[in-house]
Order: C-alpha cells, then sequence, then structure tokens
C-alpha cells in the first residue's frame, strides 16, 4: 500500500511567480532561494488544519484520475480496459500491452499494465478517507464542509466501481486509521470483496455523499452506475432521472506537465494503440482479420468486436496516424482516437448521455421498447451539440452531406419478429452498440460487457474477441486484470481467488 498524500499541481498555475516574489524578499544567501518545501511531500501532521482541506481533496481525486485515466505517458484503467476489450489494440512490442490484447494476462509476479492503476485507486480511497477526517476536525463553513464531504465520499465510490469493473472478483481493501500518525503497524488487513461487494460498497459511499449533497449530480451518476452493475436497472434509472442530458463531468488533463497530459493522447501518438475494428473477426480464408487493416470492413465471420472504424460514426472519429501510418510496431497500422486528440483533452467520467443511455437499458428491461427508442433516438438528434461538451478538444471527420454532423433516427430493430426473445435480442445488441459508440474508450466497455455475461446469459467468449490473434496465437479467457503482486503480504488475502477469467 503507497499511503503518501499528493497534493495536485492546478492546470495553468505555476510557483515561478512566487519564487520570484519570495527572491526579492530575501538576503543574499542563495541557499534560501532553493530552500523550500515540497507540497508533494508534505508529512501528514503538517496538513492538520482547515487551510489543507482544498489542497487534501484534490490531492485525493488527482490520484483517483492517475488510477482512472492515468498520469501522461502511462496505462491506467481507460488504457487498459480498452485494450483488453474491442475497443483498441496495441501497437508496440511491450509483452505486457501484448498480454492484454490477447486476454492472456501475465503471472502478477510479472506484472500488468494496471498495476499502477490499482495502486492509485487504492492511495485515492485512502486519501480520501484521511481527507475526510481532517474535514470533521476542523469543521468550517457548514455548507463547504458538506460539499468536501460530499466529493470525498463520491471519490471514493468511484474507485470501488472501477475495481469492480475492471479487476477480479476478489480485490482486498485494506485499511488505516482515518486519523492520526500513518504507521504500517496499525494496517488493518482487509478481505477481499466480491464484484458485487464491491458494486454495492459503491452504492454506500454514493449515498453517503448525497445524504450531504442531495444534488450531487457525480454521485449520482456513480451511484447509478453502480446499480447498472448490480443489475438494479429501474433502480439505476431512478438516480438519473434528474440528470440533464447537457450535463458532463470531466476529467481534466493539460500541456503543463508531462504528468497531467491526456494519456490516451500520448499512448496513441506514440503508437502504443489504434482505434480496433472487428476484433476477433476472421478473414475470407478463415485467417485472423487484422483490427489494423486500412479497409475498416463492417463485417467479418465470427467478429465479437464491433466495426469501430467501419461505422464511420461521430462519436468515434478516427484518422491514421501521421507520418507513414504506422504503429511504433512498423508492421502495424495505427489509427488515432480523435476524441483524445491533443495532450489536453479531457474525459468524460460521467455524463447526461450516460444517463439517458441507463434509461434506456432499464426501459428494455421493463419491456418499454418505445421508451427505450426515444431514449435512443432522443440523444441521436442531439448529437451534434453533445459531441462538443463530450469532448471539448474533439477533431471531428465524419459528416454529413451537408457538412455538418447528424446521426439518422433508429428504427426499432425487434419490430415484426418472431418471439419475444428474439425481439428482445434485437434491442439489447441495439441498445449495447449505442452504449458502445457514445461512451468509446471512457472507461465503461470492460463493465458492460462483463455484465452481459452476468446479467444477460452470455459466455464471455460470445462477447470479448476469440479465436486467432491478428499479430500472432490466440486470444485467451482473461475478462478482467489480477490483484497485483505486492498485495500478496495481506494474510488475510488468497490469490487463488483473484480468477480473472469470469465475469
Amino acid at each position: 500500500m503507497n499511503l503518501s498524500y499528493i497534493v495536485p499541481r492546478r492546470r495553468g498555475r505555476t510557483w515561478l511567480a512566487l519564487a520570484g516574489v519570495l527572491a526579492l524578499s530575501v538576503g543574499c544567501d542563495t541557499n534560501d532561494l532553493v530552500d523550500v518545501d515540497d507540497p508533494a511531500a508534505l508529512r501528514p501532521e503538517e496538513v492538520l488544519n482547515a487551510g489543507a482541506v482544498p489542497a487534501l481533496v484534490n490531492g485525493a481525486f488527482r490520484q483517483f484520475l492517475g488510477g482512472y485515466s492515468g498520469l501522461g505517458l502511462d496505462d491506467a484503467f481507460l488504457s487498459g480496459s480498452a485494450v483488453l476489450t474491442d475497443e483498441t489494440y496495441y501497437g508496440d512490442t511491450f509483452t505486457t500491452r501484448e498480454a492484454a490484447d490477447k486476454r492472456n494476462l501475465q503471472p502478477v509476479v510479472l506484472g500488468n499494465i494496471t498495476d499502477n492503476a490499482f495502486s492509485r485507486l487504492m492511495q485515492a480511497r485512502f486519501n480520501a478517507r484521511r481527507a475526510f477526517a481532517v474535514v470533521e476536525q476542523f469543521p468550517s463553513d457548514p455548507g463547504g464542509d458538506d460539499a468536501y464531504k460530499a466529493r470525498l465520499r463520491t471519490i471514493e465510490g468511484y474507485v470501488y466501481v472501477t475495481l469492480s469493473e475492471g479487476w477480479c472478483g476478489a480485490v482486498p481493501f485494506s485499511r488505516m486509521p482515518d486519523a492520526g500518525l500513518i504507521d504500517p503497524a496499525t494496517i488493518e488487513y482487509g478481505e477481499s470483496l466480491t464484484t458485487d461487494q464491491m458494486s454495492d460498497t459503491a452504492v454506500d459511499r454514493f449515498d453517503e455523499a448525497l445524504s450531504y449533497v442531495g444534488t450531487d449530480r457525480l454521485a449520482l451518476m456513480g451511484k447509478a452506475r453502480a446499480l447498472l452493475n448490480l443489475g438494479d436497472f429501474a433502480g439505476a434509472a431512478a438516480a438519473v432521472a434528474t440528470i440533464p442530458t447537457d450535463y458532463v463531468f470531466l476529467l481534466e488533463h493539460s500541456v503543463n506537465l508531462g504528468s497531467e497530459n491526456n494519456p490516451a493522447a500520448s499512448l496513441q501518438q506514440n503508437g502504443r494503440y489504434g482505434v480496433a475494428n472487428l476484433e476477433g473477426g476472421l478473414s475470407s480464408t478463415g485467417a485472423a482479420l487484422r483490427s489494423d487493416l486500412n479497409t475498416h470492413p463492417l463485417t467479418a465471420p465470427s467478429a465479437e468486436g464491433l466495426p469501430f472504424r467501419g461505422l464511420r460514426d461521430p462519436r468515434v472519429p478516427w484518422q491514421a496516424r501521421p507520418g507513414n501510418g504506422r504503429c511504433f510496431s512498423s508492421a502495424i497500422f495505427c489509427w488515432w482516437n480523435n476524441n483524445y486528440f491533443n495532450f489536453e483533452a479531457d474525459v468524460p467520467l460521467a455524463s447526461g448521455v450516460e444517463a439517458r443511455l441507463i434509461e434506456a437499458e432499464a426501459a428494455l428491461q421493463a419491456g418499454n421498447d418505445s421508451l427505450m427508442m426515444a431514449r435512443l433516438n432522443a440523444l441521436r438528434a442531439s448529437v451534434a451539440t453533445l459531441l462538443p461538451r463530450l469532448y471539448p478538444g474533439q477533431i471531428q471527420r465524419f459528416f454529413n452531406a451537408g457538412g455538418g454532423v447528424s446521426l439518422d433516427p433508429l428504427t426499432d430493430p425487434g419490430a415484426g419478429l418472431a418471439t419475444p426473445a428474439e425481439r428482445f435480442e434485437a434491442r439489447r445488441a441495439l441498445l449495447f452498440q449505442e452504449r458502445a459508440l457514445w461512451l468509446y474508450h471512457t472507461g465503461h466497455r470492460l463493465g458492460d460487457l462483463r455484465r452481459l455475461v452476468r446479467h444477460y446469459g452470455f459466455t464471455a467468449s460470445q462477447v470479448f474477441p476469440t479465436g486467432p490473434h491478428f499479430r500472432g496465437g490466440t486470444y485467451g479467457t482473461d475478462v478482467s486484470y489480477p490483484v497485483p503482486f505486492n498485495e500478496q503480504n495481506n494474510p488475510l488475502y488468497d490469490p487463488s481467488d483473484c480468477v480473472t477469467s469470469q465475469a
């Protein structure tokens, strides 16, 4: 467990101006000019005051951002979930990325691409709890304190949601006292939680956040996401009923520092990943279809993956990597996701679009096909205004005949089919394709595919890419990431319980 406090750097802010002012006020001792405190290395007792609360809250959130989206040129949950599913393929020679793309993860002693993400998420949980204790110890403005408490419990909730969607169904949660000195001797080792238990805990954290700020939209969206993972479709829809469609909560990135760059942009610009197309598909000769193929087909035999490039949908704008179009491995073509075109591109963690998709799924489950179609078509009718909110820096590539961005209305694919089961399946396929396109590369796809197994009766091989891999070998059976090796010091954790092939 990494138990450090992390104080974030804010976008557009610099300490150089402050240093310049200080230089005018000191004498000629040059040692004094460089004798400064590092705000990222403060001892816990140095932040036990009301003035430290904003930095502590931001620090907890920065660690969550680092675990979910990433810190510059590194893998996090965002890239790890995308490559394990059908959203992206690996374009370099790293064995960890190859293992993830082929769903054949490495033994934990060798490491995997989400190990750092796991540590950062656990640090975010720890930092959020410690910050919450400081807010309680030094109350100031009741309204402001409640807002801080709501945000900190929401961070915790999203940590549990992310771990439930990305990792195996046996994740240990140890803890330390929320106040006092940080002493490894006081670690309280925790037993593993199952996927559903993590979702239940997330709901509890979001409910506590809402007890402080009942209208907190991020907490409502997180609660709905956790309820959806539990199969409580009606409860999830009820949670998001007040969320406006144009609401977006962005994970912010910037060009200020390398650690603040959008990792998806960094990784694709370095040729590490490309937008996939029909992963798991076969060519006409029965060989593995190249996911990087520059013809971008719409269909292929046995393909479990969606044709993210073949659809040429404005929600997934893509282009060839500049230059010769090749990845880090020159034998592979790379296609950029232009939702994350540059280093300061932000990532939508939660949105009103997601809220309407949750309502559409609840309508599907309730047999209200007209409401499901109405929700989907209302989003499509507003695509030109919604995309700039979801992706402020998006570079659009796919326009209608008039030069704008639009999506045609959908027709009910279940109409006219013979049996209720056939009608349900056709509508389910449409709904999950719409989710995949609206929420592309935002960290939702892995949870969706695992939900298809848990709540819709599919096997993993029906929804995850299977068969021969276009870069050699075959896909494995993993559908989640393992708990990193350093957690094995927990005497209550049994690594054999972490089965990555079970949804």
